[in-house]
């Protein structure tokens, strides 16, 4: 009696698939990259995503930060080819200098994450734009300014 309940047991542990069982990898997933520089208020950063599919797949971009200076589209949806990658680009808007994280992630249209979340490192310096249009500007009107003052001298030494 002791060797039947033994051996149904044994059966049962053997058979039985295991609770925490690992699930084959995402063919879907996103692209680990390398960290973002920001140098405007709002830009459409590129998040690539690989289809190891043997046919285009439709899915949803996700991004979320937890800094209320960073306003981030909820969703985007792209369309990859079959073994490929696309780059979705998600609009990001930042309100202050600083370094941010943004959590991003891929799903289905119904909702079902696929593959792991990426966290991507984003450095603002919104206020630098300004800067360089300024400094441009600067240098544009003094490069003008000398043209117009070396055409003025030599018509004068002309006279």
């Amino acid at each position: 009696m002791i060797k039947k309940i033994t051996a149904v047991l044994l059966a049962v542990l053997v058979l039985a698939a295991p609770a925490n069982a690992a699930l084959p990898p995402a063919q879907v997933f996103i692209v680990a990259g390398s960290d973002i520089n920001m140098v405007s208020r709002e830009s459409k950063v590129p998040v690539s995503v690989q289809n190891n599919y043997d046919r285009p797949v439709r899915v949803r971009v996700h991004a979320k930060s937890n800094n209320p200076a960073v306003n981030v589209q909820d969703y985007v949806s792209v369309t990859v080819p079959a073994k490929s990658r696309k780059d979705a680009l998600l609009p990001i808007g930042v309100l202050a200098n600083g370094d941010y994280t943004v959590k991003v992630w891929v799903t289905t249209f119904t909702d079902i994450r696929i593959g792991k979340t990426i966290e991507l490192k984003i450095t603002a310096n919104p206020d630098i734009e300004l800067v360089i249009l300024l400094s441009f500007g600067a240098v544009l009107a003094m490069l003008i300014g000398l043209g117009a003052f070396r055409m003025i001298r030599r018509r004068k030494m002309q006279a």
